[in-house]
Order: C-alpha cells, then structure tokens, then sequence
C-alpha cells in the first residue's frame, strides 16, 4: 500500500493534481531555516508573509529552539515514548554554524537517554510523511523511529492504530508534542474534542506539550499573517492565553503548581532567546503532566 492508499484507508484525501503548485505551510516553515527546495508559490507567499511579520523566522527558531529543550526535559524526566504530532519536516544537518541546533531530530534528542526509546512523527502531509520515512530509513538507533500519516483531530484512530501496530503501549507514560500545530487546524471544537480525548487516554506521569500561535503581543502584525494566508487558502488560527490555558484541562505544570502558559521563548530558562520581546515569540508554550 502506497501513501496516498494509506490516506485514502484513513479518511485524509490524496493531494490533488494542483499540490506542488499551490505554497506549502510546511515548506515556507522550512525557508526560515534557510532550507533549499521551496517552490514560486512558495517564495511569493513567504515574501508576503515577511512584510506582514517581519519576526516571522526568529519565531519559528524560537518555536523550534523550545521543542528540542522540551524535548530533552521530558526524556531527562524518564519518559521513553514520545509522539511528535504535526511534525512538520525535517530539517537537514549543516555540517557547522547555529543550524547545527535546529537540524537535530526529535529521536535525536530522546534517544541519548533511551536508545530504545519509541519515538513517533505524525502528520497529515503526505510528502511530509514521505520525507521523514526517507529520513528514517537511514536512522541508526535500536528502536527504529516511525513516521505515521493521520488526521491529528480523529485522535482516537490515531492511538487505536498506534496501540495496535505495537508502536505505543498503555502502561507507561507518553510525551504528546503538539508544537505550532493546532493552529493550522480550523475547527476549534475538533481541537478540543481531539485534546480531550489525548487527555484522557494518555497514562499517569504523561505530558502534554503546546505551543500555539497567539495575537496577544503583536495583534496587527498577527491579524496581517492571518489575512495572508487566508488568502491563499490556508487556515490560521492564533488564540489568546485562556483559550490555550484550557486545552492543557486541569492537569499541573511540568515544575509543578498550575500549569503555564507563557510566552515561548521564556517557558525554558536556557533558550536561546529567552531575553527576546515577547512580540517575537507570537506564541504561548505550555507543558503539563497528567497526575498519577
């Protein structure tokens, strides 16, 4: 079964004929980085994008910077199942310069403390998918990561089949990273029905980690990008604080006392761009464990 046949199994349709000729949400996040490979559309758009939002790249490095310290805490912490959801592409590895940071995989990070850590990429893209099997393939670790295509919003499939294809197991915990992915998801009841059934299924001792894209520092700037890419079809989705605070339910902080939900860049003493304007961040982070 090829991956459009995968997709088709699972409810997501295959990419129309028009697909590479249409800017890519996953693509322009790549240009950031500095990653060859975008298209026209591609380009044109990310112009647009800059002259809505000139932080829009330091954002996404901040985003990212904040994944892998998240990353790396919640496998310090002993957590050796991690689903990195909406998993965008990989990044390829520089051979020097700060890009050396960004490169690094989720797996990377999780299997310096584990080297038979389950580690598994989701997302909805198929050439995204296609591109992190590729990477895959070549991964040298004992526990092979997998890259698995699905609609993060029908959740219960997702895990059902995850259980079920031996990649995850219920009597230990999981980390969930959903980083800058829910607001590319246009149906907020979707969201939160999706939310609150990972909630609930997730094991004791599990964390939820979010980052999501808000208007609340730089409201024109934000509301611009919006319009941007409303434009050309793709949803965008920035919410305020309280609305983010609620996806995390009643479950505590990763350091303990009421979970927070703070500006990205200043969730981790040690990120790189802690002391940044808060309006370059565009976003809130929160981590939260599930109580035993």
């Amino acid at each position: 079964m090829n991956l459009v046949q995968e997709g088709l199994a699972l409810g997501i349709p295959a990419p129309g004929p028009d697909a590479h000729q249409r800017p890519s949400a996953a693509r322009i996040h790549r240009m950031w980085f500095g990653t060859e490979g975008a298209l026209p559309a591609d380009e044109d758009l990310a112009r647009k994008i800059l002259s809505a939002f000139p932080c829009e790249p330091a954002a996404a490095k901040i985003n990212r910077a904040h994944h892998l310290l998240i990353t790396e805490a919640l496998a310090a912490r002993g957590i050796s199942q991690v689903l990195d959801i909406g998993c965008g592409d990989a990044l390829p590895r520089p051979q020097s310069g700060d890009g050396l940071l960004f490169a690094q995989n989720t797996h990377d990070v999780v299997q310096q403390h584990s080297r038979s850590a389950s580690v598994i990429y989701v997302d909805i893209d198929h050439d995204v998918v296609a591109r992190r099997r590729s990477l895959l393939d070549h991964a040298p670790t004992a526990s092979r990561p997998k890259a698995v295509l699905a609609d993060v919003t029908d959740m219960a499939r997702l895990l059902t089949r995850l259980v079920a294809d031996g990649h995850l197991t219920h009597d230990r915990p999981v980390a969930a990273l959903l980083h800058d992915v829910l607001p590319w998801i246009p149906d907020d009841a979707r969201v939160r029905d999706a939310l609150a059934y990972l909630r609930t299924w997730l094991p004791p001792g599990s964390a939820l980690a979010i980052t999501h894209a808000t208007a609340d520092f730089s409201p024109t700037w934000v509301e611009r990008v919006q319009d941007v890419y409303g434009e050309e079809g793709i949803a965008f989705r920035p919410l305020d604080r309280q609305s983010i605070t609620s996806l995390f339910g009643d479950w505590g902080d990763l350091y303990g006392g009421p979970v927070r939900t703070v500006p990205t860049a200043r969730h981790q003493r040690n990120h790189p761009f802690a002391t940044v304007p808060d309006y370059v961040s565009a976003a809130y982070a929160g981590v939260a464990i599930k109580p035993q």
